[in-house]
Order: structure tokens, then sequence, then C-alpha cells
């Protein structure tokens, strides 16, 4: 089987090829352009590298958040039209799930300014799902020698280590399509997939904000 991922949440886009769970192909995008300047490229790319076209897909995934609400938007819209277009199951995924693939005892972690954060936690089993959290009151909850991933980890290592001395640090924190994209396999082969895949926004956007502050 063959799926095509696309990932927009974090500030680089990727596209990954995955057939058969493994990943044969990655495009990755500049930093300083848009999303919506690169993700479509990318994604064709992915596909010319190994000889395909959308058609061949069986189905479509997407990192669908947290992180960039316009960059989650865009990923989701193409990935929604291209298995609209195809008539293919689509596989949503979050950018969380995707920096834990593969990983146990850890916890993911995005920063989103003013303490604030998107995490993740899983020790055996998910100990904390998908949340918006404030960074000092995760840090409370969190247990010894967790490692810790994402550009949180590196933003807030000082705060951490404070926090948690023994906690770990991964070398790896960017969200890819990659790792989004076999996060995503292991749902499509367990059948957990939807016709149209939808933004996950843990928090209200700036203009959300504003708007109510506003009333």
């Amino acid at each position: 089987m063959l799926m095509l991922c696309l990932s927009t949440s974090g500030p680089v886009a990727s596209a990954a090829l995955i057939k058969d769970g493994e990943v044969i192909s990655i495009q990755c995008g500049g930093r300083g352009l848009t999303h919506s300047q690169t993700i479509m490229s990318l994604g064709e790319q992915a596909l010319l590298a190994c000889g395909y076209t959308p058609a061949d897909m069986d189905a479509f995934a997407v990192d669908a958040g947290p992180g960039s609400f316009t960059g989650v938007r865009i990923g989701v819209c193409a990935v929604n039209a291209m298995a609209a277009a195809f008539d293919k199951p689509v596989v949503s995924v979050s950018s969380l799930e995707g920096l834990l693939y593969g990983l146990d005892h850890a916890c993911a972690l995005i920063d989103c300014r003013n303490g604030n954060g998107y995490a993740m936690a899983v020790s055996g089993e998910i100990i904390l799902p998908p949340s918006a959290v404030v960074i000092s009151e995760l840090l409370e909850t969190l247990p010894e020698n967790i490692l810790i991933v994402g550009d949180g980890a590196q933003l807030h290592h000082d705060t951490i280590i404070a926090a948690l001395p023994s906690a770990r640090f991964a070398d790896e924190n960017e969200i890819d399509a990659a790792k989004c994209g076999l996060a995503a396999w292991d749902k499509l082969v367990a059948g957990d997939t939807v016709k149209e895949a939808m933004p996950l926004y843990l928090r209200p956007s700036q203009a959300e904000r504003l708007a109510k502050e506003k009333k």
C-alpha cells in the first residue's frame, strides 16, 4: 500500500511517501517560505522521486496539529482535496503523535509562547493526551527520567532541568512528515481513517482571543 503524508503544522513543511510501512521518499521545504508556497510542490516531488502520482495512493495522511493555525489549515485542506479527488481515505495524526513515534517514557512539547505549550506524554500507555498546557504546571506532573522532545524541549531547557533534573532531551525535535507518516501508517493499518480531516486546535487563535477581549 502507498500513502502520501503532508506536514504543515511546524515551521518547515514536508511531504513523505510511505510504502508498506517504510518511508521511501521525503521532501522538506525551505525556511522563510510559506507552506502554501511549498506544500503541493513538496508532495509532487516526493511522489515523482519514486515514479508515483496521487492517483496511485491508497490513502492520504496529514499532520492536523496542534501547531501553526494557518499551517494546519493549509495541510488539512490540501489532503482533503486530494482524497476527495481520488476517492481515498484520510488518516489524521497529531504533530505530537509524530514527535513521539517510536518513543516511550517520553513527552512531546511544542512551545506556543508566554509559558504555554501543547503536550502529549506516554509511558507504557498515554499518560497525557494531546493537551494545551502551562509548561510550569506540566512539569510538576511528569515522571522522573522522562525524555522531552519538540521545540519546547529546546526553548525551555533550563526550566525543565530546574523542575526535572533527571529529564532527558531528544536529538531530533522537528515535526516532519516522515515521523507523522509512520504514526499515520499504524492508524491506516488499524482501519482508523476518516473521510475528511479536521484541524486539531487546542487553543483559540490570536484573532479569536482578540475578538473575545473586545467583546
